[in-house]
């Protein structure tokens, strides 16, 4: 007894050292007897003669060997992987303990043969050889792996248990045998669950599609889905895996999974779902290919197979879209709608810029983070003009949610939109993992195939010419855009160029307008500066049909000539991004300014908010060397409400192009209905420029910060300009100071009295009149009055009066003052002319002028003299 454990000990160790762990494991005990072995065979023999030529997926109906009388193994897997240099076979044994003592794996091990008689040698995979026992009630798997030929099939191999028994001639006794049945398939049937081992953990694999992209080069994209569902107890980290495309033909394609399937961590009772690329040549046919999962063991990094799953019929990706259709892409299981909007092209000396806008929109029912799709423009030819973007990073989308990207490009051409696409390709995925050419063909493998290919649509730019409305649909609604007018108008030492821009709702329900902005681009210079735009109206719901404007502004220097203007409204979408909303395009020739004649009215707005403008008059003031230009303008509220224009800003205009900035006073209070508003403007410019007999004043509505300039506040720049005659009129002066015309004043006070008094004060004394036009808003007045009082000795007394305040207004006021003077000493009677001056800024007119004879009614009685005669003696 002591020389059969010797020996036992001995052979063990040789097989251990020998072998270097290619133990393979057996099934029985040593009360198995070698009646059991041949019932065994017997009954798999009488299995394979009645197994029915349909295929079979498992092997749950190949009996098991008994070890012991209440233990048993079972072949539970088998697997074969077609290479150069032959197949590898792997196959499962299940050892079942149902005794009460542990099983040692040491006294059972396997042996293959073909039917023919040819010997093979499993070896235990590298992670199996630990497993020495078996305890009581459980169950352990070990898996073997060998090499056979090319020729070999499944059905020729034997799988036989062995045990020791010191009482044989060769010291091993056989306990049974597994043969796989002809009928089988290690192949998964499509839409079929595969439970295998991977890091010795329970998975089932699914196959959950197969998707096939176009490629260039005549090749294709293979996109194949597969889900693991980890069904034990413990995390599936990062398993050292590889996946397999064989076609029908039996050639292998590596698989490698995409940028989020690089990283295989489930956690115990939980699933995730792999992308896995291949390129292919077009002319492979994916019919009946089969998806193999292999698992890379040991230092070597032998490929063991460990299933195999036939693939569902391959769905061709239908990622090009029309023009305007949209192209449904799924992110995580979420689908994603994509439009390409928007399209607009400005071309320069053999190439051109291409802006487009792409909207994504998340359809599904979960936040999604968008990919970083590398997007680029493709010829005809193949050549492809990447896009540059950082509106992508970290870009996530709630549900609902929509988000439009501004895409810029340069490309080469005419600008023929109709032979370019774009593309969407998934982010660059590589397995970095491998140094180049080690591990399987996929090392080092990259690839990025298309999930949108998108017709370029029509520009979204109208032709040269102004009034012609361009529809544009987008999320928020459908609009009809024009350019209403364009003009240029001076400012300083430089040039405005203003843009009315109308917006109309197209559609049949009330919409929002997005916050908007302008750009401008002349010719081929965009203007990133000084740029405005100014809304005409405080809200932004339009109900259907409604319109309302935008004035789009900018500055340039009052030199350059424009050949080409574009005018692009951008929608805000942050503080640093913004989207064309659109580009509208005319030749860059700028529209007269509308022109009113002298004595004429121009009405201006809606039928709901007109204003009726219009010269007054216009006079000069002389000086010595300047004059000063004078208008007076009227604006009459013919609206139902209070309502008016913003604060004016106006230029004088000369016959040969000279522009004098105009000073404007303007009231601050708004007219009511009917009422009438007077600005007056005022220059001062050189005495040539009054010899001029066409003079025009340019009057706009001053704009700043964005909005229009109400109240007290400095306008920047001007809008909705008209140019109106202006003729300077000569003013006769007056006979009588009764009726003079000082709008919005009228003034009368010809009752002017001048009493003497003997010495040298003379009091004067004035009755007069001051009426105010109670419908007419002003500014401040601005004017004086100077009541000019000539003496018969031809000196001079000026007496300055202010309108409202030194002039009160009423009927029959009093004005009292005095001139004290040496002149008028002992006078005691004649005459004396009195004129009236309008004075704007330092400068007269005169009005009216009238003679009076002074008053002697104060002059104190004189004592009659005598003459003195001499004394009498």
């Amino acid at each position: 007894m002591d020389y059969k454990k010797v020996m036992m000990t001995l052979l063990a160790s040789i097989l251990i050292n020998g072998a270097s762990g290619e133990i393979v494991g057996a099934a029985n005990t040593s009360g198995s007897t070698n009646k059991s072995t041949k019932e065994s065979a017997s009954s798999t023999t009488k299995k394979e003669q009645t197994a029915t030529n349909k295929a079979v997926h498992t092997l749950a109906n190949v009996p098991a060997v008994k070890v012991t009388t209440r233990s048993t193994v079972k072949l539970t897997d088998v697997n074969i992987l077609s290479q150069d240099d032959g197949n590898t076979v792997t196959y499962t044994l299940s050892y079942k303990n149902n005794d009460s003592t542990p099983m040692m794996m040491l006294d059972y091990w396997s042996k293959v043969k073909t039917k023919g008689g040819t010997s093979f040698s499993p070896k235990l995979i590298a992670k199996d050889q630990e497993k020495k026992t078996v305890s009581p009630g459980s169950t352990v798997d070990l898996t073997y792996v060998m090499k056979v030929g090319r020729e070999v099939k499944l059905s020729d191999l034997n799988f036989f248990i062995v045990k020791w028994d010191f009482s044989k001639p060769n010291y091993e006794s056989t306990l049974g045998k597994f043969n796989v049945p002809a009928s089988y398939s290690i192949t998964t049937p499509v839409g079929k669950t595969k439970t295998v081992r991977i890091s010795d953990s329970a998975v089932k694999v699914k196959v959950s599609g197969i998707k096939v992209y176009p490629g260039e080069d005549k090749k294709q994209y293979v996109k194949v889905g597969v889900n693991l569902n980890n069904v034990s107890y413990k995390l599936l980290d990062n398993p050292n895996i590889k996946w397999i495309l064989r076609t029908p033909g039996g050639t292998n394609y590596p698989l490698t999974p995409d940028k989020d399937s690089m990283s295989v961590s489930i956690q115990a009772q939980a699933n995730k779902t792999l992308s896995l690329m291949a390129s292919l040549p077009t002319a492979v046919k994916l019919q009946k290919s089969e998806l193999l999962l292999v698992e890379e063991q040991g230092e070597e990094k032998t490929a063991l197979p460990v299933a195999a799953l036939q693939l569902p019929e391959a769905s061709q990706s239908d990622v090009e879209t029309a023009v305007n259709q949209p192209n449904i892409l799924s992110i995580n299981g979420q689908p994603v709608s994509t439009l390409l909007e928007s399209a607009r092209v400005r071309s320069e000396e053999g190439e051109y810029e291409l802006t487009m806008q792409w909207v994504m929109k998340n359809q599904g029912k979960k936040e999604v983070k968008v990919p970083t799709y590398a997007l680029e423009i493709r010829t005809e030819d193949g050549t492809s003009y990447p896009i540059e973007t950082k509106a992508l990073d970290d870009l996530k989308l709630k549900p609902g949610a929509t988000k439009t990207i501004k895409l810029i490009t340069t490309i080469q051409g005419n600008g023929d939109t109709s032979k370019i696409k774009l593309y969407a390709m998934t982010p660059i995925s590589k397995d970095e993992s491998k140094e180049e050419g080690a591990g399987t063909a996929a090392s080092g493998f990259e690839f990025s195939y298309p999930v949108g290919i998108y017709a370029i649509p029509e520009s979204v730019t109208t032709g040269d010419g102004l009034t012609t409305e361009t529809v544009i649909k987008n999320a928020k609604g459908t609009f009809g855009v024009s350019v209403g007018s364009l003009q240029r108008l001076p400012w300083t030492d430089s040039d405005i160029v203003a843009a009315k821009v109308t917006i109309r709702n197209a559609s049949t329900k009330t919409v929002q307008l997005p916050e908007l902005e302008a750009m401008f681009t002349i010719d081929s210079a965009r203007i990133d500066g000084d740029t405005k735009l100014i809304r005409a109206q405080g809200g932004k719901l339009l109900g259907p049909g409604m319109v309302t404007e935008a004035y789009l502004l900018t500055k340039i220097p009052s030199e350059l000539v424009m050949s080409r203007l574009e005018v692009t409204l951008l929608e805000k979408v942050s503080e640093e991004e913004t989207n064309d909303w659109i580009t509208l395009s005319t030749s860059g020739l700028i529209q007269p300014l509308s022109y009113v004649g002298d004595g004429k009215q121009f009405t201006l707005g809606t039928a709901d908010k007109e204003t009726e403008l219009g010269v007054r008059r216009t006079y000069v003031y002389p000086g010595a060397s300047s004059d000063i230009v004078y208008t007076e303008f009227e604006m009459t509220n013919k609206s139902l409400r209070q309502s008016g224009l913003a604060k004016l800003v106006g230029y004088y205009k000369t016959a040969d192009g000279q522009y004098y900035k105009a000073t404007a006073k303007q009231a601050d209070r708004v007219p009511g209905p009917g009422q009438k508003s007077v600005v007056t403007f005022w220059a001062k410019v050189p005495k040539s420029v009054m010899s001029s007999t066409d003079m025009r004043l340019i009057i706009g509505e001053g704009v700043a910060d964005n909005k229009f300039v109400i109240g007290e506040g400095e306008a920047t720049a001007y809008v909705n300009a008209l140019a109106f005659e202006v003729k300077p009129k000569t003013l006769s002066v007056l006979p009588s100071l009764n009726d003079i015309d000082l709008y919005p004043y009228k003034f009368s006070g010809s009752n002017i009295k001048g009493y003497l008094t003997g010495g040298t004060n003379v009091q004067f004394e004035m009755i007069y009149s001051l009426t105010q036009d109670e419908a007419v808003d002003s500014g401040e007045y601005g004017h004086k009055l100077i009541l000019s009082i000539t003496d018969g000795s031809g000196k001079v007394f000026d007496k300055e009066l202010t309108p409202g305040t030194d002039l009160k207004t009423g009927i029959n006021q009093t004005l009292n003052w005095s001139i004290d003077d040496t002149v008028f000493d002992k006078i005691r009677g004649g005459s004396y002319r009195v004129a009236l001056y309008d004075v704007f800024e330092g400068q007269r007119i005169r009005l009216a002028e009238q003679g009076y004879s002074y008053d002697v009614s104060k002059l104190p009685k004189e004592e009659p003299e005598f003459p003195e005669f001499p004394e009498e003696r």
